[in-house]
């Protein structure tokens, strides 16, 4: 049996029971538990002693090879019976004697180790080594069973049992006699309970049986008794007042609803049942939100927390019948008390006022065309017709707008009138005034005059008290001057643009012109470069034995500057020759180019150790010949700006920059300074002595005038001895963002890495 269905006697006595036997269970097992560590550690201890006296006395048998002097120092284990094995061994590990001499070797650990006392598999092991002189004669290995343990065990398990039966015996007639004393009052209290059950007798007392807790308790049920009787009588009192409030609120015609503080109907009278359809079977214990609108759903939840405030409320709102038609109501909401002031209910009356809102909106609606009407017709040019377009309406600002007076506009119709001129099909914008309500658009109209007028229109559908359409408002107001003004705007506008694309045709022409000028100069320079070239390399290998020193030096000066001026006018040359050239525009993957570039610049690089990490490049539309151009001119340049670093790397990758993808070119280079960044792609601008680094000046304008031509961007970031970084953009460009993963796979591509 489940102890909560026993009876209280028998509580009681298991409860003085178990808690005599758990604490006598408890004592006995701390107190065995304490005697088995203390017997253990004794034990260990023992043996211990033992083994260290046997293995002392063994250390002159294994130095004196002793075999049978040990072999009887380890027969004295035989005083303890729970000593299994034993044995000694020599300095080197090897087994020398055993005990019994008669046990396996196998049953003996191969190397005993250091001197060590532990419990392992129910045994107890010790090792002890001898030492002399320092140095280690021998290690005595000893095993003991733990069968002293397990008696100790058995013999403290058997008292600790009888001791606990007969203190159970005790304890069952300690507790037998104490459950009598505590629970004989409350016995008495449960048949006087049982009386008043069973009779339904309120007149029933408990007898007071003691002066404690229980007495206490027997008084506070007699009290209670006495309580329930008063208040038996009261509610009778209270029934019968409310028999006649049910009376009159049944009778009521308006919806009396009673409802519990979870929304739950618990009275429904007879207006409810004809308001809502509903009857009261149906509806008491049902929700009231079976009756509320779903476009209102924090309604009863709202009305539920100003009841529990004790707040009275009235407004009006739509129910739901049973036949789904809604309704307007009036409510009054109000809280429900108990006898002590406490909120318990809510009390709804409902009136249903469908028809007086119906009039009520009515009238409303009236009201507001009028009141629509009387400020169109003092603020607005406003005129009405009915719906064959006869002018109904004819107000004073029409009059000034359109020069017909009211008698000559009455009566006409306004379209004929007015020549009109619509955006579209009639028809459509007269069936989106019959679907909107409204309508509002440009027209073009003409005057009395012949002038004509464009016009801002709105109409405005009227209906009548059955809601069909009756007239329609129609507002104008004259936009002629604000469309001629548009107009003008837009002329100017495309005069602006003709313009601009004459100013841009003569600076096309302009350029042409400057670029063909340029190619003639750059070309007719080139023959006296050579000529002065070649006579000076003629001079030079004729006569240069002849010449002193200092005219050989100045004859060398004359041939660099020829070279240089060559190389400048090739340069000049090309930037003249990207100008003119048309874009032949193909796919073409740009990581192809880059690799073609850099075979082209191994001779360039022979002799230097140079780190080349070229990561994936995208395929683009562009003209093959100029974007290789590209790429030759800025790997060449980090090529001759990292000459000085004995480690160079050069890296080529795409990704975000500056808020879109390029490509960039990087290096460990000398740099440059940023404040002179403005300079870099101008034609013979540099950046570096030519003593320190040859070049034209015109390469970088060359790779700058070429991507802008493909619709691209350059621009450059660096430090003073920090590298430079290139980056440029051209249309259609894609690729992996490379430009922060230094970390990524490198290449060593058509360049051999050697130390100079």
């Amino acid at each position: 049996m489940v102890f909560k269905n026993l009876p209280i006697k028998r509580k009681m006595m298991l409860v003085i029971m178990v808690t005599s036997l758990t604490a006598l269970v408890l004592t006995a097992a701390s107190f065995i538990t304490y005697d088995l560590v203390t017997f253990r550690r004794s034990m260990v201890r023992n043996l211990t002693s033992i083994s260290t006296i046997v293995a002392e006395n063994s250390t002159r048998a294994l130095l004196l090879d002793g075999e049978a002097l040990a072999t009887r120092n380890l027969s004295e284990f035989k005083v303890d019976q729970h000593v299994r094995l034993a044995a000694l061994y020599d300095r080197h590990g090897k087994l020398y004697a055993q005990y019994p001499t008669n046990s396996p070797a196998n049953e003996f650990p191969p190397s005993p180790g250091a001197t060590k006392t532990y419990f392992e598999g129910g045994k107890l092991i010790v090792v002890v080594q001898s030492v002399e002189d320092g140095k280690l004669a021998g290690t005595l290995y000893v095993e003991s069973t733990l069968g002293a343990v397990y008696e100790r065990l058995r013999l403290y398990g058997g008292l600790a049992g009888l001791i606990i039966l007969g203190s159970a015996l005790v304890a069952l007639g300690v507790s037998s006699a104490l459950q009598r004393r505590v629970t004989e009052p409350i016995l008495a209290l449960v048949r006087s309970a049982r009386l008043v059950s069973d009779r339904a007798d309120l007149s029933v007392r408990a007898p007071k049986t003691s002066g404690d807790e229980l007495g206490l308790l027997t008084d506070s049920f007699n009290l209670m008794l006495s309580r329930i009787q008063e208040h038996t009588e009261e509610r009778q009192r209270i029934e019968e007042s409310l028999a006649l409030l049910a009376a009159i609120v049944h009778s009521s015609d308006d919806a009396i609803i009673g409802k519990d503080l979870q929304s739950r109907v618990l009275s429904w009278n007879i207006g409810a049942e004809r308001m809502f359809g509903y009857t009261a079977a149906e509806m008491l214990g049902e929700p009231i939100t079976r009756l509320l609108s779903r476009d209102r759903p924090d309604e009863e939840p709202r009305v539920i927390e100003d009841v529990k405030r004790g707040e009275t409320q009235h407004f009006e709102t739509v129910r739901i019948r049973k036949d789904g038609q809604p309704i307007e109501v009036s409510l009054t909401i109000s809280p429900i008390k108990n006898a002590k002031g406490e909120i318990v209910g809510v009390s709804s009356i409902a009136r249903d006022i469908t028809e007086q809102k119906r009039s009520q909106d009515a009238l409303e609606r009236h009201a507001s065309m009028l009141r629509e009407q009387a400020q169109m017709l003092d603020l607005a040019n406003v005129m009405a017709r009915d719906l064959d377009s006869r002018i109904i309406l004819w107000n004073s600002g029409m009059e000034k707008m359109y020069g017909w007076t009211k008698e000559e506009a009455l009566g006409k119709n306004s379209h004929d009138l007015f020549r009109t001129q619509f955006p579209g099909p009639l028809d459509d914008i007269v069936a989106t005034l019959h679907r909107n309500g409204r309508w509002e658009g440009e027209l073009v109209h003409f005057d009395k005059q012949g002038r004509q007028l464009a016009v801002t229109s709105q109409w405005v559908l009227h209906t009548d008290a059955q809601g069909k359409p009756a007239a329609i408002l129609e507002v104008n107001n004259d936009i002629t001057e604000r469309k001629r003004a548009e107009e003008e705007v837009r002329r100017m506008n495309v005069e602006l643009e003709q313009r601009v694309e004459a100013r841009t045709a003569q600076l096309t022409a302009a350029n042409q012109e400057l670029e063909a000028f340029t190619y003639s100069v750059a070309h007719d320079l080139r023959a006296p470069l050579r000529h002065i070239d070649a006579f000076s390399r003629i001079l030079n290998d004729d006569f240069a034995s002849s010449l002193p020193p200092e005219a050989r030096r100045y004859l060398e000066t004359i041939r660099n500057g020829s070279r240089n001026m060559s190389q400048l006018v090739d340069d000049l040359l090309n930037l003249a020759r990207v100008g003119r050239q048309e874009l032949r525009r193909k796919p073409i993957p740009l990581g192809g180019l880059v690799n073609e570039v850099v075979a082209d610049l191994k001779r360039e690089s022979e002799g230097r150790q140079i780190e080349w990490q070229i990561r994936q490049l995208p395929t683009v539309e562009c003209d093959p010949g100029l974007m290789k151009q590209v790429f030759a001119n800025l790997l060449s340049n980090a090529v001759k700006y990292t000459r000085p670093r004995q480690n160079s790397v050069i890296e080529v990758g795409s990704g975000k920059a500056n808020g879109a993808t390029a490509i960039f070119v990087r290096d460990n280079g000398v740099g440059f300074n940023m404040k002179y960044v403005n300079k870099l792609f101008g034609v013979f601008q540099r950046l570096h002595r030519a003593e320190e680094f040859e070049g034209t000046g015109v390469g970088l304008a060359t790779v700058d005038r070429i991507l802008r031509k493909h619709g691209g961007t350059i621009w450059a970031e660096a430090g003073v001895n920090q590298g430079a970084t290139f980056y440029f953009t051209v249309p259609g460009l894609e690729g992996p963002n490379d430009l922060h993963r230094h970390n990524a796979s490198k290449q060593n591509i058509g360049v051999d890495s050697v130390k100079s």
